[in-house]
């Protein structure tokens, strides 16, 4: 995780030869920090916008170039809790829904698989 606030160069050196990464997960809602992580983000990449921080201009001309898949992502907070309440007590069993569980190194594979609702219903990214 970089904080470009904190950190306003983090990211350089992942931009070379066209980026470094296939997904950007970007969580703080500021257009500076999302925009500023475009060069990182290989051609080709998906980016899921999980911060809200109201309107934002995007270069338009950089996500076609680049061919980005912009996507949203939103979750209420109360819902949330009580969602991982339930399962951290064992309460509900998620598993027959899960797919697949695919590495964050083959998130591209897995987004793919995730969209095809004939091939999967919930598809996990693992970090391991």
């Amino acid at each position: 995780m970089v904080n470009v606030a904190e950190e306003p160069d983090g990211l350089k050196r992942f931009t070379a030869d066209k980026g470094s990464f296939d997904v950007l997960f970007e969580a703080s809602g500021n257009a500076r920090a999302l925009v500023g992580a475009f060069d990182a983000l290989r051609p080709r990449g998906i980016i899921v916008q999980l911060g809200l921080g109201g309107e934002m201009t995007l270069p338009i001309n950089t996500i076609v170039a680049k061919e980005f898949d912009l996507r949203g992502a939103f979750r209420f907070h109360e819902e949330f809790a009580i969602a991982v309440e339930l399962l951290n007590k064992g309460l509900v069993d998620v598993k027959p829904l899960i797919s697949a569980t695919l590495s964050y190194r083959d998130s591209a594979r897995a987004f793919a698989l995730a969209a095809d609702r004939s091939q999967a219903m919930k598809v996990i990214l693992s970090f391991d």
